[in-house]
């Protein structure tokens, strides 16, 4: 189940359950918060981070430009050098390669130029010289059949044109071996035009460094989007369709404005922006650079899966807190709460127990205080009520308090619950209140009683327990009145029930009755002594009239019980008159 859903069940929840109501609004406030809070600050990262990779993308892009800028600045340092070096324009008109080359190959390698080919006024090839891929600073003659007096360049520097940047010229060049930047310059001999030098890179090395310092990749276009180099290709054969620009993005002259463009390549999200590339002022390509936004996504992902987590984590510690907190202001109400419905099944015994300085704490004690005043009203009224009872025979004054007691010490010996237990001395104290339907006449006769009149007697619990019947007392009450002398074997009265029809109530209170009555006068013997009552007890226990736990409970305390005997005057038993039988007085 969703928490959603659950603060949706906990605002919905039953009045009685008041956790739900302190808690339910408070949690619910707590996750939209979290909600919105995770939200706003996804939605900020994952901006900061759409932010940074825009301005990643137009740095990369001007880095890039600057790089061929530079690479072509470099050219022109070149072709300066071998323009202005003294013998260069009198050997290149004589046609000596041989002589060219002593001063041109060192020029050009001072400079790390790549390509270096000067021609004569003719536009015919008199040397060339190119930097072997992967050497250091070895040079291998051109011998490509290329015919760069058709190149645009060479035909502006010989015909001695000019622009507002000067007499030298930069362009893409076509060659066999690939697309190459090249820069041309004339060279003189004296005031005559003795040819052209030309210096120029391969366009896939010059990418190569224009990536290492934009950390983009980088494709090179001519006016119609046809690529004509990009570093795509060193991560493997570029697909030309992939990295073509969308139809009608580029004009005669290129772009007119840095245009971008979101595409797939490769299996990756890339965003690529274009721009026009300008050499010596003049625009001879297009260009763009390529980054992966797909790390943006993913970032954002992560982003938002950490700041979730991170929000959930916080949400569940703040409803734990809320739950704490709510928990310690009602919890003394929910025990209060259970209290008083212990107190209203008939434990008056139960307290709430709640302490503490503010209101609930002193309702709390208010409320325990008058149960407890409570308790002690019934128990007056039901000892009052026992000793009206056994006032009418004066041999068994004190018998329903002992009893009471003694059910109460054996109940508490067996573990049995507090509440339970004060059931059992409520029990003991009105065991005999049915002797009220018993005439005086049977109930104080001295003697034998006569069949008749022992079954009038065995009626007394079946009639405790019709007085007791309008009366709103626990049923645990009134099943110890009923059957306080039930036996196990079904030899009791008056309902002679077996063992299975016996709860704990009647097999301790027929133990604790039969206990007290032995152990006090009567007017038909004397009270035996202690040892001879556990004796009696263990017969019938063992004749399975008696509950063997509960009358080993007994055995357990009788030592306590027999000291409270004779130190409470009020479980004192009474001097009885002991009447003699006929056969004792004959026989004195």
């Amino acid at each position: 189940m969703s928490i959603m859903r659950w603060l949706g069940g906990a605002l919905l929840a039953p009045a009685r359950d008041i956790r739900l109501r302190v808690i339910a609004p408070y949690a619910a406030l707590t996750v939209l918060l979290a909600a919105a809070g995770s939200y706003l600050v996804t939605d900020i990262v994952t901006g900061s981070l759409q932010d940074r990779f825009n301005n990643q993308l137009v740095e990369a892009g001007r880095v890039a430009s600057d790089a061929i800028v530079r690479v072509e600045q470099k050219h022109l340092e070149t072709v300066r050098g071998v323009a202005f070096t003294q013998g260069v324009g009198q050997r290149l008109q004589a046609g000596d390669a041989t002589g060219l080359e002593a001063i041109v190959r060192p020029l050009a390698a001072n400079q790390r130029a790549e390509l270096v080919q000067v021609l004569d006024a003719s536009g015919r090839r008199v040397y060339g010289t190119q930097l072997v891929p992967g050497s250091d600073l070895r040079y291998a003659p051109i011998s490509d059949g290329d015919l760069p007096a058709s190149w645009p360049i060479v035909r502006d520097v010989l015909a001695s044109k000019t622009d507002p940047r000067g007499d030298k010229f930069a362009s893409l060049v076509n060659t066999s071996a690939g697309w190459a930047l090249y820069t041309a310059g004339p060279i003189y001999n004296g005031d005559r035009l003795a040819g052209v030098v030309l210096v120029g890179s391969p366009i896939a090395s010059v990418l190569v460094d224009a990536k290492t310092q934009a950390l983009a990749d980088v494709t090179l276009y001519d006016f119609h989007g046809a690529p004509l180099a990009s570093t795509f290709a060193i991560q493997g054969t570029p697909d030309q369709a992939q990295v073509r620009p969308a139809e009608g993005m580029l004009g005669p002259a290129g772009v007119s404005t840095p245009v971008r463009l979101r595409t797939e390549l490769f299996g990756r999200r890339y965003d690529l922006l274009f721009g026009n590339l300008q050499v010596r002022g003049q625009t001879v390509g297009v260009y763009s650079v390529g980054l992966p936004s797909s790390f943006i996504f993913s970032a954002s992902l992560v982003t938002r899966g950490q700041i979730g987590a991170l929000f959930i984590v916080a949400t569940l510690a703040v409803l734990l807190l809320g739950w704490l907190i709510g928990r310690s202001i009602t919890r003394p109400l929910l025990k209060l709460a259970d209290t008083a419905r212990a107190v209203a099944r008939g434990d008056l015994g139960a307290r709430s127990s709640v302490f503490g300085h503010d209101q609930i704490a002193e309702f709390a004690g208010a409320f325990d205080a008058m149960t407890a005043r409570l308790q002690r009203q019934h128990l007056a009224t039901i000892r009052a009520l026992t000793s009206a009872i056994d006032a009418r025979d004066p041999y068994t004054m004190g018998h329903s308090l002992r009893v009471g007691q003694l059910a109460v010490e054996i109940g508490r010996e067996l573990g049995l619950d507090e509440a339970l237990v004060q059931h059992l001395e409520i029990g003991g104290y009105l065991h005999d209140i049915g002797k009220i339907g018993v005439r005086d006449d049977i109930l104080l006769k001295p003697g034998a009683l006569t069949p008749a009149e022992r079954e009038a007697i065995e009626l007394h619990p079946a009639i405790g327990r019709g007085i007791l019947a309008p009366v709103d007392l626990p049923p645990e009450v009134v099943e110890f009145v009923a059957g306080h002398h039930e036996k196990l074997d079904g030899g009791g009265y008056p309902g002679h029930l077996h063992a299975e029809r016996l709860g704990i109530i009647p097999r301790i209170a027929s133990v604790a009755d039969i206990y007290d009555a032995l152990t006090t006068d009567r007017p038909y013997r004397r009270a035996l002594s202690v040892a001879q009552a556990i004796a009696i007890l263990r017969d019938e226990t063992a004749r399975g009239q008696l509950d063997p736990r509960v009358a080993a409970a007994l055995e357990r305390v009788i030592p306590r019980w027999e000291s409270r005997r004779r130190d409470e005057p009020a479980l004192a038993a009474p001097a009885a008159r002991y009447i003699p039988s006929e056969a004792e007085r004959e026989a004195a």
